[in-house]
């Protein structure tokens, strides 16, 4: 898991500082293992990788949920989504609905 987390930053800082075209399988989703598709991206492998003492080392789960949720904000998110082909828009579209509302469930749990 703390590979994981090491990677997921790694890719996150990658997409962040390059402006290149990206896929699907180039969103470094926030799932411990890399989705192949859209139905791998579930609430349940959401929540065990954000929710992991790997991932959040220091900070309560309520801070690493909020964390979270500002990178996958649709308004935030919504600069990647420009820069994603667009066979894989949908795709990335639909998951990245998924994990946004799987954050703010879980936030919702926490208050």
């Amino acid at each position: 898991e703390e590979e994981a987390r090491e990677t997921y930053e790694r890719r996150w800082a990658a997409i962040q500082s390059d402006g290149s075209p990206l896929k699907f399988k180039s969103i470094p989703w926030p799932t411990t293992s890399p989705p192949r598709d859209v139905g791998e991206i579930t609430p349940a492998a959401i929540a065990k990788f954000i929710l992991s003492p790997a991932h959040s080392r220091g900070v309560s789960r309520k801070e690493a949920i909020k964390g979270a949720l500002r990178r996958w904000h649709p308004d935030r998110f919504g600069r990647i989504l420009k820069r994603v082909d667009e066979k894989d828009k949908r795709a990335v579209e639909r998951g990245a609905g998924i994990v946004a509302r799987c954050l703010n469930d879980l936030l919702a749990r926490e208050n």
